[in-house]
């Protein structure tokens, strides 16, 4: 089994790559799932997978995120710095989904970790 984290999990690649997980349970543990300011999307899919934490990077959204996550025992975070450690949680495969400058250092951390990471153009 693989450990999997996705940044950008509610945008087109991050949604396609969270269908190719779902379809495969028993071959990928999620770490993390972030987004920039899509609680609802972010929560559900966190929720499906069982994702150990869900990062909002807009920190305005962060207590909504946490609502939506209450009792199901996914930590919840907030923040352009909580994106970039759950990028540095040491997944097997991380999926960088950011567009643009915002995807650079958590790109960058997840490299540091010595995982395969995944850009998506």
């Amino acid at each position: 089994m693989k450990t999997i984290t996705i940044l950008g999990a509610t945008g087109s690649i991050g949604t396609s790559t969270l269908d190719l997980v779902e379809r495969s349970p028993e071959q990928f543990r999620v770490l993390a799932l972030t987004a920039n300011a899509d609680v609802p999307r972010l929560a559900a899919a966190a929720i499906r997978t069982r994702a150990a934490r869900a990062v909002i990077a807009d920190e305005a959204c962060l207590p909504a995120l946490r609502d939506a996550l209450a009792g199901t025992g996914i930590e919840a975070a907030g923040g352009a710095s909580a994106v970039t450690e759950a990028a540095a949680m040491g997944a097997d495969v991380t999926v960088a989904a950011i567009v643009g400058c915002a995807g650079l250092r958590p790109a960058m951390a997840a490299v540091e970790q010595g995982g395969t990471l995944a850009l998506a153009q």
